[in-house]
C-alpha cells in the first residue's frame, strides 16, 4: 500500500520543517518564493491531497488565520540611540513588510532571567502579555546577558542574534565584520605614518568594542606595523564626563608616550574625544589624527570631518530576517555567522 502523503512526508523529503511546509501549501508569508515552489512541486509529483495550492495574496495574510510575528527583542538603552539602532531595526521592520510578517518589539527585564521560585515559562519570563502560539521566531538585537539568552534558547522558538555573540548560546548570528573595521582603520593610520595609536575603549559596553580593538592589534601584528604601537585607553563610556577624565590621563603622561593618532571604538567616542581635545588647544589634524568607527551622520558634521568605518545598518538588520526566515525552513542547517563587510571613509581628521 501506498504510504499516505502528509505534510510530515513533504518535510522530510525536502528537509524542510512542518512549519515551512504548511505555509507554502497554504499560500502564507514566512517561507521564500523559491522555497515554495519547491513545496508546491513535490507535493504534486508525490499526489500530495489534503488541500489545495494556493498563492499568496498581496498582503500575504489569509482572513481567517494570522500570519505569525516576529518577535524583537531590543533594550530600552538602544531605543533613542537614531543614529545606529534604530536603523538596524529600520530594516528589519523593511524586510518584515515585505514579507508581509507583522512583528512585535519587546525589551526583556533583566530582572526576568532572575531565579524567582516560580515555575515559569521562559516564554512567560520573557513576554507574559503575548500569545506565543502565533510568535513564528525571535531576533536579539545586542547585547543582552546570558541569562536573558538563556530564555531566548529556551523558548522552543528559531532565533538569531544581531551585532552580538555569546560563545554558550548556539545560534545564528548576524553581525557587522567588527574585526575587519579595527583592522582597516589601524592600517589607514599606519599607512599615514603614525607611530603610537591610542585605542579608546570600554570593552564592557559592547562585544563590537572588543572585536575592534582585537581587529587594531591584529593590524599592528603585520609588518606595516612592527616600529609603531598601539596603546589602551580606558573609559567608563556610560558615565558622563568621561573626556574631563581621559584629558587628565593625557596630560599626566609624558610628552613622548603620548599617542599621535587616536582611534574611538565608536563614532561617538571618537567626536567627543576630537571636541575636548579642541577646547583644550590641540589642533586637529594638525597635533593628532582621530579616527572612529560606525559612519553615523553626525561624523560629516563635525570640523573637520571625522575619518570612519563604515558599517552596515539597514543592510544589517534586514539580512538578520532573512537569516531567521532561513532558520525557520530549514531547522537543521547548519549554524551560520555572517559578517558584513566594512569600508574605509578617509576624512580630514586624518
Amino acid at each position: 500500500m501506498a504510504r499516505k502523503v502528509s505534510i510530515q512526508v513533504l518535510a522530510d523529503e525536502l528537509g524542510l520543517s512542518k512549519y515551512a511546509v504548511s505555509r507554502a501549501l497554504s499560500g502564507k508569508s514566512g517561507v521564500s518564493e523559491a522555497t515554495r515552489q519547491r513545496v508546491i512541486e513535490l507535493a504534486k509529483s508525490l499526489g500530495y491531497q489534503k488541500a489545495s495550492f494556493s498563492q499568496p495574496s498581496e498582503t500575504g495574510r489569509e482572513p481567517d488565520a494570522p500570519s505569525p510575528f516576529i518577535l524583537i527583542c531590543m533594550r530600552h538603552i538602544h531605543s533613542g540611540n537614531h543614529s545606529y539602532w534604530q536603523r538596524v531595526l529600520n530594516g528589519m521592520l523593511m524586510s518584515c513588510d515585505q514579507q508581509g510578517l507583522p512583528y512585535v518589539i519587546v525589551s526583556p527585564e533583566l530582572e526576568a532571567a532572575k531565579l524567582t521560585g516560580e515555575p515559569e515559562s521562559p516564554q512567560h519570563m520573557l513576554a507574559p502579555h503575548l500569545d506565543w502560539t502565533r510568535c513564528g521566531g525571535i531576533v536579539v538585537m545586542g547585547t543582552f546577558p546570558h541569562s536573558i539568552l538563556g530564555l531566548v534558547a529556551r523558548a522552543e522558538r528559531p532565533y538569531v542574534l544581531v551585532d552580538h555573540v555569546d560563545p554558550l548560546i548556539s545560534c545564528d548570528k548576524i553581525n557587522n565584520d567588527n574585526i575587519e573595521a579595527g583592522s582597516i582603520i589601524t592600517r589607514h593610520l599606519l599607512s599615514l605614518h603614525c607611530t603610537h595609536l591610542g585605542f579608546i575603549t570600554d570593552k564592557a559596553w559592547s562585544a563590537s568594542f572588543a572585536d575592534r580593538l582585537a581587529g587594531a592589534r591584529s593590524a599592528m601584528d603585520s609588518p606595516h606595523g612592527t616600529e609603531a604601537r598601539l596603546t589602551e585607553w580606558r573609559i567608563p563610556y556610560g558615565e558622563p564626563g568621561w573626556e574631563n577624565a581621559l584629558y587628565q590621563q593625557f596630560v599626566h603622561t609624558e610628552p613622548d608616550k603620548r599617542p599621535d593618532a587616536w582611534i574611538g571604538a565608536n563614532d561617538d567616542i571618537a567626536i567627543r574625544w576630537m571636541r575636548k581635545l579642541q577646547t583644550e588647544g590641540i589642533s586637529i589634524p594638525e597635533s593628532a589624527r582621530i579616527a572612529g568607527i560606525d559612519n553615523v551622520e553626525a561624523s560629516t558634521l563635525v570640523s573637520p570631518q571625522l575619518t570612519t568605518v563604515n558599517l552596515c545598518k539597514e543592510e544589517l538588520g534586514g539580512r538578520a530576517i532573512e537569516a531567521l526566515l532561513r532558520r525557520i525552513e530549514r531547522p537543521g542547517a547548519p549554524m551560520e555567522s555572517i559578517h558584513l563587510s566594512t569600508r574605509l571613509i578617509p576624512r580630514a581628521s586624518t
